[in-house]
């Protein structure tokens, strides 16, 4: 409780920690679906493999027990050596977590992960009727089998197992679906982002308060099915944290001054450059190949874009709270069945 309490003050304050608590390990940018979403191939960036002597390197940097992802742009279960990867940061004392898109390329993928020592997997969907209404989406009908072994594969205890949603335009059914599916087969979170449109303006996002709405419906069959739904505008985490995130949320990091995504978190490259995120491969503020991570994190070109990162991030509202409408979005207020049901007695 004192260290969510002192958490809670750092972030209002905007006080960040001596080093990063999350990093992300871009170990490949290689990946075996092609979604109309993804934007891997606008960024510029290579689309190979992390070498497992780069890999050894980042993480040697680290060693002060962080929550680490080992996902990039592309699907890290297709790495040939993501095992070893895992097992090299569980035994040197972190936490380990990886996003897939479940599309596993033989069959002893599932006892593999299972055996692998990770502590969280994430699996990307969003529908659970493959692409016939979420096109843009990210899913596939021959992904489920493989969610469903994995979640019923595991040990009491274990391996966490997540899914990840991206909500699109007139597709809130499919996230309601998602969460049903997600409590049926016994997952134990359901995390909702918003849909990216730097490099695809002609997808189609709610709006503001269409997304409030949803998210409203989304929330009660979560909480119908006894699942956690996170959902970085609204809610995250359970019991007090989630009290007090939602009564606090509009004014973490100074309400919208910073970006959410810069208080603890590093983004590793496969080339070992530092970024502040994984959809900016061109803000380099060093690189973990020939500096510490401590001198990285605390220098001032990473603070620099801390104070300023409007003018690195333009519009993007992936990590905010308040979404930023783009100037294609029509300014008509939503339809009567979509009124906030708060506001409606």
């Amino acid at each position: 409780m004192i260290e969510l309490i002192k958490e809670t003050i750092d972030r209002l304050r905007y006080k960040i920690p001596l080093r990063p608590r999350q990093v992300q390990i871009e170990i490949t940018n290689r990946c075996n679906m092609d979604c109309p979403m993804c934007q891997r191939e606008d960024l510029g960036i290579e689309l190979e493999h992390m070498s497992w002597t780069h890999f050894t390197t980042v993480v040697d940097k680290l060693g002060h027990h962080e929550d680490i992802t080992l996902t990039g742009w592309g699907e890290p279960f297709i790495h040939p050596q993501v095992f070893n990867m895992i097992a090299y940061c569980k035994e040197r004392g972190h936490k380990v977590m990886i996003t897939s898109n479940g599309l596993f390329t033989k069959p002893s993928m599932v006892k593999e992960i299972l055996n692998s020592g990770a502590d969280t997997v994430t699996f990307s969907i969003d529908s659970i009727n493959g692409n016939e209404t979420v096109v843009e989406g990210h899913t596939s009908n021959k992904v489920y089998e493989n969610i469903e072994a994995v979640v019923k594969g595991r040990k009491p205890g274990t391996l966490g197992v997540r899914l990840q949603a991206t909500l699109h335009a007139d597709c809130e059914n499919d996230l309601y679906d998602v969460i049903r599916y997600g409590a049926r087969i016994g997952c134990d979170t359901i995390n909702v982002g918003r849909l990216d449109r730097q490099f695809r303006p002609d997808l189609v996002r709610p709006d503001s308060r269409q997304e409030r709405f949803i998210f409203l419906q989304a929330d009660e069959v979560a909480r119908s099915c006894g699942i956690q739904l996170d959902w970085l505008q609204y809610s995250v985490s359970s019991g007090l944290t989630r009290f007090f995130y939602r009564l606090l949320k509009k004014k973490l990091h100074r309400s919208g001054q910073y970006c959410l995504k810069t208080f603890d978190y590093a983004y590793v490259t496969r080339e070992g450059d530092v970024t502040p995120c994984c959809l900016l491969p061109n803000a380099k503020m060093g690189n973990l190949l020939h500096d510490s991570l401590d001198t990285v994190w605390k220098n001032e070109k990473f603070d620099h874009f801390r104070e300023n990162y409007r003018d690195t991030c333009g519009n993007c509202d992936l990590w905010v709270i308040d979404q930023i409408p783009s100037s294609t979005e029509p300014s008509t207020p939503s339809p009567t069945s979509l009124q906030d049901p708060l506001l409606v007695k």
